[in-house]
């Protein structure tokens, strides 16, 4: 079944996106000279805590006017409350948290540059939500899985995706995963679209080029879309190769582009745009968003999103 056609069957689910992922609060750190080296200190000149993570992608799906479910712990820890208080004031809905009276801890340190950023993070286990019962219980018209999940619960979501006419889209997030590994080949094709950064896409095909990384992958899924930052992106789907180019934008802090990408490719493939289109819808939400410090709080509302996408001049090209 086409992407098309599982979208065009959603008109009574009872959300759009299903959401994966945690919260996390993030401790942003901008204006550095250079990364941190061992045995040295490098000073910043701007630092905030905002909140990351999956909370990053649930609220910009909400600012976008999409119905969102999003089954995340929280705990009795402050930086848990931090993050859960900030998406109940974003009108994130609430039904599908479930709170714990223990700590549940999810922090990250970032270094922010310009064109780039690293981090350090620390998280405390938590059970996993049931998503295929969730995707059965919801009908969502998406699924979207925020980072590489290699078999197991990826099978079985799959399985509900198939009974419940959901799509699956998956970003990467995975630094040491490579193509020759059958696990990640075979997680690639459960999914309906994959979208790695350029990085994320070299090293898991060990190409080096972005063209044929772009082919290594659409090997194997049947959409692929690299996202290029500044430079917007590339999809293959079969023989069809679309290159889009990226917004201009005053670059503040690059915290959240792919995240805020994704959701603004998922939302013009929920308006029933064109795949260029939805890439398009994906660069301005990506581009916008790292004109302020932090992810969600960052992501555009739906409104300059199509203020934007009507007045979009590129010149886009198909191989």
């Amino acid at each position: 079944m086409s992407v098309h056609e599982i979208k065009s069957q959603g008109k009574n689910n009872y959300c759009d996106v299903l959401l994966t992922g945690r919260y996390s609060s993030d401790l942003i750190i901008t204006g550095l000279s250079e990364l941190p080296r061992l045995g040295n200190e490098v000073f910043g000149k701007h630092c905030e805590l905002l909140p990351g993570a999956s909370v990053i992608p649930a609220v910009a799906l909400q600012r976008l006017g999409l119905r969102v479910a999003w089954p995340c712990i929280f705990g009795n820890d402050p930086f848990s409350l931090f993050a859960r208080d900030y998406v109940r004031r974003e009108g994130v809905n609430e039904t599908w948290f479930q709170e714990i009276d223990r700590p549940t801890l999810g922090i990250t340190v970032s270094f922010s540059f310009a064109e780039e950023r690293a981090f350090v993070t620390y998280v405390d286990d938590v059970p996993e939500p049931s998503f295929p019962d969730l995707i059965h219980q919801l009908q969502p018209r998406w699924v979207f899985v925020v980072s590489l999940w290699k078999k197991g619960i990826l099978e079985q979501i799959k399985q509900a995706a198939l009974e419940s006419h959901t799509a699956i889209f998956m970003d990467c997030q995975a630094h040491q995963a490579s193509l020759e590994d059958p696990d990640v080949r075979f997680a690639l094709q459960l999914v309906d679209v994959f979208s790695p950064n350029l990085d994320e896409a070299l090293q898991l095909t060990g190409e080096d080029s972005i063209e044929k990384a772009l082919t290594a992958l659409a090997a194997w899924s049947p959409l692929v879309v690299i996202k290029l930052g500044k430079e917007g992106a590339i999809a293959q789907r079969g023989s069809q190769v679309i290159r889009i180019p990226g917004v201009k934008t005053n670059v503040v802090d690059t915290t959240g582009a792919g995240d805020n990408f994704d959701c603004g490719f998922i939302y013009g493939q929920l308006q029933g745009y064109s795949l260029e289109d939805s890439i398009r819808c994906g660069n301005i939400c990506g581009g916008l968003s790292i004109e302020k410090h932090g992810g969600a709080t960052a992501s555009p509302m739906r409104a300059e999103v199509e203020k934007m996408r009507d007045s979009y001049q590129d010149h886009s090209s198909q191989a």
